[in-house]
């Protein structure tokens, strides 16, 4: 009988968890909000691992964590500092991990080429060239992201530089300056995760922030900065404060406006950053909710009201409904008493300047959402952009869902969204941009600082539920003046490729310089990855060896000529000119 009586008290237990869970509920907030530790430079190590953790005292939900049981420490970089991560993977299969939104080289970004290996540590080094900003990072493994992501592996990062030092903003970390990390979770009677791999993304009717269920945050009675990240997989949330209160936007993807935009809604899409600064001056002792106006979403956004067909909503399902985010309880003081009217210049991109326009369609092929009419295929690169072009991109929604589109290497500027100018919400630098149905969004960038041949970067829709299923494609920064190109790993690490002339328009030269007798093929492939044809297999002496083929009925455009030495491939982009 006994047993029978501890087994029922913990199956209650258990259901009482879950209806905890749901958060339909306009109560206050019970829970003390969970500031993730900070991690400074110039090193920093982190270790992906499996835990467990208790979003529900006395419940273990299975997780996956960086340096814990869930997401991982917030990083805080110095623009302009060379820095040194040590990624550890020891979640028992392989994944990446991608710094969201940051400039960096393609062998640094962490995207789906840049496998660790379970049991493995990745050593990406680089200079932090980004200004002040909020981004992020997480796992970005082809058709597992979905999963990883929504398990646990996320983090924040502040870039922090001279200029937004100088200007009187909070920046006392989890004092005044709050990180505020939006997720949702399904969890079954046991309270686990339920991982649904279809959709837009795993999802769920409770609502985390900093992986705490029903949050409170103690600040001072004056001006509290908190910075938004929308780490759902596949949730877009409209936030604003208790009782139509004002909020002062000062950043989005990118950086810093140029002045802070008052309002009382911003909508943000998964992968989007925004700061906001809350004027809580005369408010001692009282409460100020932070909320999500979901039943003001009514353009199709997923989490907001059901439009057109579908089966008709569960009783327990949050979307279209409001409710409260963060509840913040004012007591005390802050050093910040104001909101300042100047924040910093942004120099604009004229559309004159640009070198081309590239036009992405977001369409369907088959029962999946695509880009440009193709799935994303490891071995297939999309498109190629040249190093040093200003580009526009032209994205069109041919779907009937919107789609957050976002880039890698690059922030950017939106020009107009379906012909009008962006908002003063847009108007910043920008990653993520929610594209709806019927509507093109063009935005106009430039590739500078980095080009590689061999490794491309990323462009994808940011529910990651599309992404993992192929909405996603990858682009190549290459360097049309580059003629050599140092390639290691043969003996003496100095093996060169040239190519000449270069632009071409009949013969070509190919020289190369072997230590030794080597294995060697030479082929030329088109800018979408294929092999167009083999011009040399065999073996070559050491030295100085040149191999002479004929354009012959090449069509004109960008190419990239292979030498594989012994096993190792090394490219080179070549364009072809009739």
């Amino acid at each position: 009988m006994l047993n029978i009586d501890l087994m029922l008290s913990h199956r209650f237990k258990l259901f009482a968890a879950a209806c905890l869970f749901l958060v339909t509920s306009t109560s206050g907030q019970t829970n003390k909000l969970f500031i993730p530790a900070t991690m400074e430079g110039p090193t920093f190590d982190l270790t992906m691992a499996p835990s467990t953790h208790e979003f529900t005292p006395g419940i273990a939900t299975s997780t996956l964590g960086f340096n814990g049981s869930f997401l991982g420490p917030t990083l805080i970089f110095e623009s302009q500092s060379a820095i040194q991560l040590n990624v550890s993977n020891q979640i028992g299969e392989a994944t990446t991990v991608h710094w969201h939104g940051m400039h960096v080289a393609p062998e640094n970004d962490g995207g789906p080429h840049t496998v660790i290996a379970d049991g493995t540590t990745w050593r990406p080094a680089f200079t932090v060239l980004d200004r002040a900003t909020t981004f992020w990072y997480h796992p970005h493994l082809h058709h597992k992201t979905n999963e990883h992501v929504y398990r646990g592996l996320a983090g924040l990062i502040i870039v922090r530089d001279p200029i937004e030092a100088a200007l009187s903003l909070p920046r006392a970390y989890g004092v005044d300056d709050i990180p505020v990390i939006i997720q949702d979770r399904q969890f079954d009677r046991d309270g686990q995760f339920v991982f649904n791999a279809g959709g837009v993304g795993a999802g769920g009717n409770t609502i985390l922030i900093n992986g705490t269920i029903e949050p409170f945050v103690e600040v001072g009675a004056g001006v509290v900065r908190l910075r938004l990240v929308n780490g759902s997989n596949g949730r877009v949330y409209h936030i604003g404060l208790q009782n139509n209160r004002t909020f002062f936007q000062i950043g989005s993807d990118g950086g810093l406006l140029e002045q802070p935009n008052e309002l009382t809604r911003l909508r943000m899409a998964p992968g989007e950053r925004t700061e906001i600064l809350v004027d809580l001056g005369n408010l001692d002792g009282q409460t100020v909710g932070l909320w999500s106006y979901s039943s003001e979403l009514v353009r199709g956004e997923p989490g907001g009201v059901a439009v057109g067909p579908g089966p008709p909503p569960r009783p327990e399902d949050i979307s279209g409904t409001d409710f409260q985010l963060l509840e913040l309880r004012v007591s005390g003081s802050t050093s910040v008493t104001s909101i300042p009217s100047q924040l910093v210049s942004i120099e604009r991109m004229e559309e004159a300047s640009a070198n081309r326009t590239r036009p992405m369609i977001l369409n369907r092929l088959g029962d999946i959402d695509v880009i440009n009419g193709v799935a994303m295929d490891l071995s297939v690169i999309n498109e190629v952009v040249e190093l040093g072009d200003t580009e526009i991109w032209s994205i069109s929604n041919a779907t009937g869902l919107p789609h957050p589109f976002h880039i890698h290497d690059v922030q950017f500027q939106i020009l107009d969204r379906a012909g009008s100018p962006p908002s003063a919400s847009e108007s910043g630098w920008k990653d993520v941009v929610l594209v709806y149905p019927g509507e093109t969004v063009r935005f106009i960038t430039k590739f500078e600082d980095f080009a590689d041949p061999d490794t491309p970067y990323m462009y994808h829709c940011h529910f990651l539920g599309h992404e993992d299923a192929g909405m996603m494609g990858q682009f190549l920064v290459i360097d049309p003046n580059a003629t050599a190109i140092e390639r290691g790993g043969l003996p003496d690490d100095s093996f060169t490729l040239s190519s000449y002339p270069n632009p071409t328009t009949d013969w070509t030269t190919i020289a190369y310089r072997l230590e030794q007798r080597s294995q060697v093929k030479i082929s030329l492939f088109d800018a979408l990855g294929r092999e167009i044809k083999t011009l040399f297999e065999g073996w070559r002496d050491a030295g100085e060896n040149e191999s002479i083929w004929k354009a012959q009925g090449v069509v004109s455009g960008s190419y990239f000529i292979q030498v594989e030495v012994n096993g190792i491939p090394r490219s080179l982009p070549v364009l072809i000119q009739r």
